[in-house]
């Protein structure tokens, strides 16, 4: 039996899914394990040290870019420990060459098994098909301490967070699940997954993230869930993320996902410029944004996009336009405003590093940042970048952003829309990376 302690650094509000499924597979297998939620939880660095001595296996988890920067910072404060580190997660890999520990990615349930009974871990991202244990949550923070739920009321309730599927049968080259998983879809398994909303339900949690990357990547998986879960919890409400070509493809299943209590969808839409939906391989056009905001308004499902202003090939008046649908679409108050900051993350194995290379648009590899520095061909592009950021750190609104964009960009400014606040359900953490 290993002693095995598991960290988690931030997964976007949740209580961490990253901790609680191998857990329940490490416990499953004998091994002892303890766990830290550094979002929510502050350990002094003295306990910290002390229960990493105590471990023969410290694994820290990385689902995302912001999990395993934060993760970097962990492992240093233990690194005299750095040969009982393992980085695991979706963003691992970009840590294997910091000399601050192992790393796995893929499927790593099983993998952290193996390194805990001894053995070396696999260098290639590991995809197993066992069946998937009923995650363990004893070991983490009650719900109570992670983002809850808004009504449409205003009202706020504990939310809980399951995963139906790991992986995306897409491969959106922007996106940090396409050099991992290539397209590749697994199924976690209903009973799995409904075992884990009831235990989560009996937390005391009213609402339920389906935190998929696409929730109807397997939509018949997906509505099964629903249909069992609404019988089991009655008024139990929903949200989850979906593509825009799958919002259209399957528009006929938004009426019921409605009637079993899906309250708000999640969708990257990334830009209104055709030519950058293409590199990006979104499978989507800008045109076909209005008619997914029109099949879940008449249903009476809130839209929440998501955006990406900065890469090197949105241009001024891309960015200008961007924020003209915005606002004529009335969502303002559904685009938080650091969303309009946000520029486009390069990992070392990103696919869109070699365009941008051939584009002369790179500058160097940021080993702290994780990501390639790259600089726009309009020097106004990345200045305005760094203004609107900023301007969001510090709560400024939509129109402000607008304002500077504006300056900025050598543009008049638009009439500002009429924009009655209208309160729409959601969570209390704004979505990141």
């Amino acid at each position: 039996m290993s002693r095995v302690l598991l960290i988690s650094t931030y997964e976007q509000g949740h209580q961490p899914l990253g901790v609680a499924a191998p857990a329940a597979a490490l416990m499953a297998a004998g091994h002892d394990v303890a766990a830290f939620d550094l979002a929510v939880e502050s350990i002094e660095s003295e306990r910290l040290a002390a229960a990493a001595a105590d471990a023969d296996l410290i694994g820290i988890s990385t689902p995302m870019h912001t999990a395993a920067r934060l993760g970097i910072r962990i492992a240093r404060q233990i690194e005299a420990m750095s040969d009982k580190i393992v980085f695991y997660g979706l963003a691992a890999d970009s840590l294997r060459d910091l000399g601050l520990g192992r790393a796995i990615s893929g499927d790593t349930d099983l993998q952290l098994v193996a390194l805990a009974g001894g053995e070396e871990p696999q260098l290639a991202p590991v995809f197993d098909r066992e069946t998937r244990l009923v995650p363990d949550r004893s070991l983490l923070p009650p719900l109570e301490q992670y983002a809850r739920y808004m009504d449409a009321s205003g009202d706020a309730h504990l939310a809980g967070y399951v995963e139906a599927t790991r992986g995306c049968a897409h491969r959106c080259p922007h996106c940090p699940l396409t050099p991992i998983y290539a397209g590749r879809l697994r199924l976690n398994g209903a009973d799995t997954v409904l075992a884990d909303i009831d235990q989560q339900v009996s937390m005391g949690a009213k609402h339920i993230t389906f935190g998929d990357p696409d929730f109807l990547n397997a939509p018949d998986l997906a509505m099964d869930l629903l249909r069992r879960s609404a019988r089991a919890h009655p008024g139990l409400t929903f949200d989850s993320t979906i593509k825009v070509e799958h919002l259209i493809e399957h528009e006929g299943l938004l009426d019921e996902m409605a009637a079993l209590g899906v309250t708000f969808i999640t969708s990257a839409f990334e830009s209104v410029d055709d030519r950058l939906l293409e590199i990006l391989d979104k499978g989507h056009t800008a045109s076909d944004l209005e008619r997914v905001l029109h099949s879940t308004q008449a249903v009476g499902v809130a839209l929440r996009p998501t955006w990406l202003p900065f890469t090197p090939w949105t241009s001024a008046a891309d960015y200008l336009a961007l924020l003209q649908f915005i606002e004529s679409s009335a969502l303002v108050g559904l685009t938080p405003p650091v969303q309009l900051g946000l520029r486009l993350l390069a990992p070392a194995d990103s696919p869109l590093v070699e365009p941008m290379r051939e584009m002369d648009a790179l500058i160097g590899y940021d080993a702290d940042g994780l990501t390639w520095n790259w600089r726009h061909p309009d020097e106004r592009m990345d200045s305005l970048q760094a203004d609107a950021a900023a301007l969001a750190e510090r709560g400024a609104s939509f129109a402000e952003i607008k304002q500077a964009a504006c300056q900025a960009l050598g543009a008049q400014p638009w009439p500002d829309a009429p924009a009655p606040h209208v309160h729409r359900p959601g969570l209390t953490e704004d979505w990141f990376c």
